[in-house]
């Protein structure tokens, strides 16, 4: 029956709903039935978490100080593996990349460095992993989705300056991963317009407010400033600048792009959460069970949800 509905739902990829039809509830409460019953039959633990998920669901897009958006221990987490992505991105590997004089083989995006590799799958203990199954951004992710989320992938990277023309996921774009998502990226640098932040147009999601108008951009896949600006003006983007430790959780079925940094650099550690049947195939996995995660929606997040589970004690 899952695969039947993922079926149903892969001509959906990076289609932004209007409004709810057959596919969408037979893939919430279907496909994804038991994420679902869990979500509607557990409580937030953290008191700020529906006023968080009221905007995510308006604007399609939160940004904060990751304190406001991820428990202390998760914040511990941010810490030591922010710290160890920051080591990486300044070593002598990654500067030769930036400087054009190396290149880890053939790289889809020559302006972007990825500062983490999970081939093996991500170690169970990985402080990213520890910041990505925090209990504080599921219950967030949980209640903007309607159902408990399974973390699809885990990247952090280094975004550079080069002389070529806006590309790839520096031209607007929805994201292909599922019907609705949340993205998280999480600032480790300061970023300013120069550094080419995230931008995204608000409401422009699924059941957004800004949905239908923004049918009128086409079907296109990319697209540069000049066609969004036919239908949303430069003042309606959510430009997302700020300081290091700086937050955005984001539904990228939303319009976004990546900005393209004119000076400085942008590093960041992004995750990504979708249903536990998602449109494209789900991209990390965990190399062993994290013996450390002490919550059912946590260990949700890295397996499968076949049945109800016992509970989080």
């Amino acid at each position: 029956m899952t695969g039947m509905i993922t079926a149903l739902t892969r001509p959906l990829s990076r289609l932004a709903l209007p409004e709810p039809n057959l596919v969408y509830y037979l893939w919430r409460f279907v496909a994804n039935g038991p994420r679902t019953f869990r979500a509607l039959t557990t409580a937030a633990s953290y008191p700020g978490v529906p006023v968080i998920a009221r905007e995510l669901t308006d604007q399609g897009i939160v940004v904060g100080p990751s304190d406001t958006l991820l428990s202390e221990a998760g914040q511990r987490a941010l810490g030591e593996a922010g710290s160890a992505v920051l080591q990486t991105s300044g070593s002598p590997k990654v500067e030769a990349v930036v400087a054009g004089a190396a290149s880890a083989g053939k790289r889809k995006k020559d302006f972007l460095v990825h500062l983490v590799s999970y081939r093996n799958g991500i170690h169970p203990d990985d402080p990213i992993l520890k910041v990505a199954l925090d209990r504080k951004l599921l219950e967030i992710v949980a209640a903007y989705l309607g159902l408990w989320p399974i973390l699809y992938s885990v990247d952090a990277w280094l975004n550079y300056p080069t002389d070529a023309p806006p590309e790839i996921s520096q031209l607007w774009h929805r994201d292909p991963e599922d019907l609705r998502l949340v993205k998280a990226f999480i600032y480790l640098t300061d970023v300013d317009e120069r550094c080419g932040p995230f931008t995204y147009v608000p409401r422009t999601h699924s059941f957004g407010a800004e949905t239908v108008k923004s049918s009128k951009l086409g079907r296109k896949r990319r697209f540069e400033d000049d066609r969004m600006q036919r239908v949303f003006p430069p003042e309606a983007w959510r430009v997302c600048t700020g300081p290091a430790g700086t937050m955005i959780l984001a539904d990228t079925l939303g319009y976004h792009r990546g900005g393209k940094p004119t000076v400085g650099r942008r590093i960041l550690i992004t995750l990504t959460y979708t249903s536990g049947a998602p449109i494209t195939n789900r991209r990390i996995w965990v190399s062993g069970a994290p013996t450390w995660a002490d919550s059912a929606m946590q260990r949700a997040a890295v397996k499968p949800l076949l049945g109800p589970l016992t509970s989080d004690a």
